[in-house]
């Protein structure tokens, strides 16, 4: 049954059939003619498309509050591109999909099937800036046949006041081997890009000049991480991000040589720092929907950030029926002592501080001690625990991904000790076994009602909606790196428009390039979203010295 609103319209002829183009989808993007794309049109069902060769050319809009997105095809060519109160975001790009057997979905197509539906929904977020989250958006889709394969597949759009986004949908039963994503991104002349892979500093280039990086046990070229913040000419802004992403590889951008204002989709085959084995190609039960390709859109910086709760709105609805025990809050880290854990959580009191954490080394040396269930014996946990739960405060704990064999087990402990957090260290992000498990990671510790911060380089794609207890995770240039102010006032803008950022603040440090001042603004500054701002410390005496009555101190930072 279909929604009010919804409209389908069947093509009236029967598919024929052409050559399959194959290649990378950085290849002959001139050729394939995107340099002569047909203009947008506007939204509504056009007629059914021809043979090869006589196709007529068509598109679809959606359009909301100035923002719109159009899927076109010519000469069974895919297409698409996004405008904002006329101007061009997003200039007329390739969208595809190359299986592993060559087959390239999305250079030879029919449409066979076409559909738009306007929707309007509200939702109340666990936490977040917004009390209540309106959903609206217009969305157009045209499912489609590869003409040489028979295979059936579709493309999604929608238009938001926001931004826009794009996914794919594999149709057929059974299942497919998605060897690489052909989506490109061609932004107008005088495009600037801040581009930043891992924890590196944001560079400013124009798209296809993104920085070659990368290592022998790494993926390779000219790669950014996402988000990714662009500035357009005319003063838009405009952010790409992911979101929904399941069963899937995370998404990078390349840029493309010769096409100096175009990036394109690159799919991660070794994880972010090379752990575990290359995954060259990810197996997939269809029907299946690819991840969303979103990019929030704003007429100033204040707006973008805004405006960034499109991603998740495009993300899946809250799997949790009760989150009434998900409480997020600042966390003060304590030196690896009874003492020093019973002195943190009477820190945490005072300053009004929520919770309390023993990071690495708690249940020793993390790299050699792959069981996090016993503490060093410097630490009785049992009665700081105790102590903590009695005023108030939550205890976290962190985990290295060694110590990970057993998630169910080790979480289920950790409830039962009376533990409210976790802390995941180490955790590489990037192949799609990785994302099965970072999701699983956080469905488990939802089970046992304990919230969960993901440390090290992983990227968000929207599931703290979906997962409200994992409240945050790193991806980010934070200060264990010491970065400029320059690169901190970017963060909001950049990196924290995707999700929920734990920076690390560290306050006293004589490593620090910036001001103490400056960073007791960042806890603040960086909560866009539901941004968790780690503070570190060793001694609440000296905290207390250096910064009076409201701000955590730090001692060094790993």
């Amino acid at each position: 049954m279909r929604a009010s609103g919804d409209r389908e319209e069947p093509s009236a002829r029967p598919a024929a059939r052409r050559t399959v183009l194959k290649g990378a989808a950085t290849a002959g993007l001139a050729t394939a003619g995107l340099a002569a794309a047909p203009p947008a049109a506007g939204t509504g069902a056009a007629p059914a498309a021809s043979a090869a060769g006589g196709d007529r050319p068509r598109s679809v809009t959606a359009r909301l509050g100035g923002t719109s997105v159009t899927l076109s095809v010519a000469d069974g060519i895919l297409r698409w591109s996004a405008r904002r109160g006329g101007r061009t975001v997003v200039a007329a790009s390739a969208l595809g999909l190359r299986l592993d057997d060559g087959t390239v979905l999305g250079r030879d197509v029919r449409v066979i099937r076409e559909r738009h539906r306007t929707r309007r929904t509200t939702w109340t977020p666990v936490y977040g800036r917004n009390a209540t989250v309106t959903d609206h958006y217009q969305e157009q889709r045209w499912d489609l046949t590869d003409r040489a394969t028979g295979i059936r597949f579709g493309v999604e759009v929608r238009a938001y006041r926001t931004g826009v986004a794009l996914r794919y949908r594999l149709l057929d039963d059974g299942t497919a081997t998605i060897a690489d994503e052909l989506t490109t991104f061609v932004f107008p002349d005088g495009t600037t890009v801040y581009s930043a892979r891992d924890e590196n500093a944001y560079e400013p280039v124009a798209p296809g000049s993104l920085p070659v990086t990368g290592t022998a046990t790494t993926d390779n070229g000219p790669l950014t991480d996402l988000p990714l913040t662009a500035t357009l000419p005319g003063g838009l802004i405009a952010c790409v991000c992911e979101s929904a992403r399941v069963a899937y590889p995370r998404l990078m951008l390349s840029s493309v040589p010769g096409e100096p204002n175009t990036l394109s989709a690159f799919l991660m085959e070794h994880t972010a720092r090379g752990t575990g084995p290359v995954e060259t190609a990810t197996t997939v039960t269809t029907p299946f929907a690819t991840p969303w390709r979103a990019v929030v859109i704003g007429a100033t910086h204040a707006e973008l950030v805004d405006n960034a709760e499109l991603v998740l709105n495009l993300a899946p609805p809250s799997a949790l029926a009760d989150t009434s025990w998900i409480r997020p809050g600042k966390v003060f880290r304590c030196e690896l002592t009874t003492a020093a854990g019973l002195q943190g959580v009477d820190f945490a009191v005072a300053r009004g501080l929520e919770y309390i954490e023993y990071d690495a080394g708690w249940y020793g040396p993390e790299f050699s001690t792959p069981d996090a269930t016993r503490p060093i014996a410097a630490i009785d946990l049992p009665s700081v625990v105790s102590y903590a739960t009695n005023r108030g405060i939550g205890v976290f704990l962190y985990v290295n991904r060694l110590a990970l064999t057993d998630a169910d087990s080790l979480f289920g402990l950790y409830k039962s000790w009376g533990v409210r957090g976790i802390k995941l260290g180490f955790i590489n992000d990037g192949t799609r076994t990785m994302t099965d498990r970072i999701i699983d990671w956080a469905r488990t510790a939802a089970a046992y009602e304990l919230l969960i911060d993901m440390h090290d380089d992983v990227r968000p794609f929207g599931y703290e909606r979906t997962y409200p207890n994992w409240i945050s995770l790193e991806g980010v240039r934070g200060n264990e790196q010491f970065p400029t102010a320059t690169h901190n006032v970017t963060l909001p803008f950049a990196r924290n428009i995707g999700g929920p950022m734990d920076y690390t603040i560290c306050y006293g440090q004589s490593r620090d390039k910036t001001t103490n001042a400056h960073q007791m603004a960042m806890p603040r500054s960086t909560t866009s979203r539901s941004t968790s701002s780690s503070g570190t410390t060793n001694r609440p005496s000296t905290a207390t010295r250096r910064t009076g009555p409201a701000c955590p101190g730090s001692t060094p930072c790993r």
